[in-house]
């Protein structure tokens, strides 16, 4: 299966006002993630299935991907992905939505970064930027060090193709 791992582009700061949940991405966090999506785009990515994270930066994030890729299949909000998501609630999660072959998710750090680094078999944490993609071909059994790195993609740059360039430390 082939996993591309979205974090949510850059939000408004925290600031007491706005509730957590409610934070919504910048002008410069929707302008960077459409330069990403149409990269992404070039590249011919088109998953069968988008999920996010219910959080509104998630899901304007998610809204602006499937735009780009000019997607028309299914995007689910779904609480699993939400702040405290892991490598067993993904699991759960592709066992409970059945066969696909590529799916997105789009979430928060610093779970993303840690699903990355479980997939990949990582000690040290990889980091991802706000509004980076992370593409993955993982094992149908979804466990720990079952996954490929193939690349990621940042503020509308080129592809990096080498883990070590990428965020792991």
């Amino acid at each position: 299966m082939k996993l591309y791992i979205v974090r949510h582009a850059e939000a408004i700061e925290r600031n007491g006002t706005v509730a957590e949940e409610e934070r919504y991405l910048t002008p410069k966090g929707r302008i960077t993630f459409r330069q990403t999506g149409a990269v992404l785009k070039k590249k011919g990515v088109l998953p069968d299935l988008v999920l996010t994270s219910p959080l509104v930066r998630a899901v304007q994030t998610a809204d602006i991907l499937v735009e780009a890729l000019s997607f028309e299949g299914e995007v689910q909000a779904t609480a699993s992905l939400a702040p405290g998501f892991d490598l067993d609630a993904l699991r759960l999660l592709l066992d409970a939505i059945g066969p696909c072959r590529k799916v997105a998710i789009v979430g928060h750090e610093p779970d993303l970064g840690c699903l990355v680094s479980s997939l990949l078999g990582l000690e040290a944490p990889f980091r991802m930027k706000k509004g980076a993609v992370v593409a993955l071909d993982v094992e149908p059994t979804v466990r720990e060090a079952s996954a490929r790195f193939r690349w990621l993609v940042h503020n509308g740059r080129k592809p990096i193709r080498k883990l070590e360039d990428a965020g792991a430390e």
